[in-house]
């Protein structure tokens, strides 16, 4: 990881600043373009071309968090889109005591964090019924572990896009599916927009609980979601001052866990793993894209000095496989930095480790709150100021105990302490261990998770403000968010990527524009109706979810 100074943070504000703007004027292209589909009546392109208009305020950040323009425009999709088959004396009474629960997510696989939080909570809760609905699981299957705990629940899965490719029918499904659940519970990825078109009918829909997954992403679901469940204190905040979430409706709820069990000593795990049994192992897992190398040094780069310094130092990373190029570096240090791609068997390295190192630059709360439960010293790198806190590593547990630091220099100080001090090393690890599980396991976090409950069956409803604007934000955050967290694409593959959920007329006016522009070879395909895969694995090709 490169250096990061003062006047590397300038220069990623200033081109923030004028990346922002530019990004910001593509947004009111495409929410217009929404706009004028769903004035005239064409709600299904209104819906697909909404979806284009979020995935682009996520992945080239425009100033915004969350957009009323673009909700509302989705609001009214649902409201005219979709008719209610419910009269007004038929609207359900909302138990005191909910018992039967409706997870909604976009796509579950089978090492993404959303699906082991949801499977979690189910095998936690044992006194309710849980099912689940996926509006675009493709073209993966759903994990084999949730589905168990979902039909030992003695709830359904519903696979929203199984029959259809239309946004609004699968809209409308999920509201017919939501009417017989007492509570929905939301962890649809960012640029879903059919959770909002489903529930647009507040006075018609059970209480919606949306789980704050991307804190520091935009999202939709601010205007259907009576409780925002965020997972961590700064997220929380966060969605106060950003998202406009009201006091009353700002809730947290610490990320639930498993108990861990350590059936291996360190020494054992080592072992089993191939390493030598007196080495120091620093571990790091996380998905690929949170090791994205920022300039000219990656993550295995800053842990060169370390290693050097060290030569009893081992690193581990998990998750990024063969993506990044980090050969110079393991060639500096004689093979100590170890690198793999994604696996299920993360315990036995668990259990080896000595000390565990966060992803940067984009954090792994998750894979901290792991290391941590099995009496792992946590260290985070954070090299912002306090008004970019979303950035950060917090959440319950967490707090006293992982250790943050501001900049390289402290970072490999810090790194050198716990390698040289075994009674530190081992007695910061007890102590996050602890307060982990006090808060994340067990009879607390169910608490938690009544009182979450009770929130959302006793909120007054939310109302939608009328003619609401956007108003595009320049500061702190968000001016880092282009260059620390911006994603490369052409907007025409972006468009092309959701051709398939198009109805048929705007993806043949789309194509016949496409093939002029390119060239009709290799673009038949284009012509297709997604059929259950398509147009998830062309989003995929070029966004890194």
């Amino acid at each position: 990881m490169e250096k990061i100074t003062n006047d590397t943070l300038r220069l990623w504000q200033e081109q923030g600043r004028l990346l922002i703007p530019q990004n910001f004027e593509v947004f009111r292209t495409l929410v217009a373009q929404a706009k004028q589909y769903t004035q005239r009546g064409k709600y299904d392109a209104a819906a697909v071309y909404a979806e284009i208009a979020a995935i682009h305020a996520l992945f080239k950040h425009s100033g915004l968090f969350a957009s009323a323009e673009l909700e509302h425009i989705l609001l009214t999709i649902g409201q005219k889109a979709i008719r209610s088959t419910l009269k007004p004396q038929e609207i359900p009474v909302l138990p005191d005591n909910p018992k039967n629960i409706l997870h909604v997510s976009t796509n579950v696989s089978t090492y993404s964090g959303i699906p082991r939080l949801i499977r979690r909570w189910i095998q936690q809760d044992t006194q309710r019924s849980y099912s689940l609905a996926l509006t675009n699981q493709a073209p993966n299957e759903v994990p084999k572990i949730l589905k168990e705990a979902v039909l030992d629940s003695h709830g359904s899965i519903y696979v929203l896009n199984e029959r259809t490719s239309s946004v609004v029918a699968r809209a409308k499904k999920l509201r017919e599916i939501a009417a017989t659940a007492d509570i929905v519970v939301l962890h649809a990825w960012e640029h879903d927009v059919i959770p909002t078109i489903a529930f647009a009918d507040q006075e018609q829909s059970p209480p919606v609980i949306y789980v704050n997954h991307g804190d520091h992403w935009f999202w939709l679901g601010v205007s259907i979601s009576d409780v925002v469940a965020n997972l961590r204190e700064s997220g929380m905040r966060f969605s106060h001052k950003r998202r406009g979430i009201e006091t009353e409706r700002n809730f947290l709820l610490p990320t639930v866990l498993e108990p861990s069990h350590r059936l291996l000593s360190r020494i054992e795990a080592k072992r089993k793993i191939g390493i030598a049994e007196n080495s120091v192992l620093l571990l790091s897992i996380a998905r690929a894209s949170k090791y994205k190398t920022i300039g000219s040094i990656s993550f295995a780069d800053a842990h060169i000095p370390l290693l050097e310094k060290y030569e009893q130092a081992i690193l581990i990373v998990i998750g990024p496989g063969n993506t990044e190029d980090w050969s110079a570096a393991i060639e500096r240090t004689q093979g100590r930095i170890k690198v793999l791609g994604q696996t299920e068997d993360t315990a036995v390295y668990y259990q080896a480790a000595d000390i565990y190192v966060d992803s940067f630059p984009f954090v792994s709360i998750t894979s901290l709150l792991e290391a941590g439960s099995y009496g792992v010293p946590l260290v985070s790198r954070f090299p912002y100021s306090n008004t970019c806190e979303i950035f950060g590593a917090d959440m319950p547990g967490l707090t006293g105990n992982l250790i943050r630091v501001r900049d390289q220099q402290e970072y490999i100080k810090v790194l050198s302490h716990l390698v040289e001090n075994q009674e530190f090393r081992l007695s910061v690890g007890e102590a996050t261990k602890q307060q982990i599980t006090d808060k994340h396991i067990g009879s607390n976090w169910l608490y938690s998770l009544d009182n979450l409950y009770l929130r959302a069956v006793s909120a007054k409803r939310k109302t939608v403000t009328p003619k609401p604007i956007d108003q595009m934000f320049l500061g702190e955050p968000d001016c880092f968010l282009p260059i620390t967290h911006g994603t490369e694409y052409d907007l025409d593959s972006l468009i092309q990527s959701r051709l398939g959920i198009m109805p048929f007329d705007e993806r043949l006016r789309i194509w016949i524009q496409m093939s002029k522009k390119y060239g009709i070879r290799n673009r038949i395909g284009l012509l297709l109706p997604d059929s259950y895969s398509h147009s998830y694995s062309r989003l995929r090709s070029f966004l890194p979810f």
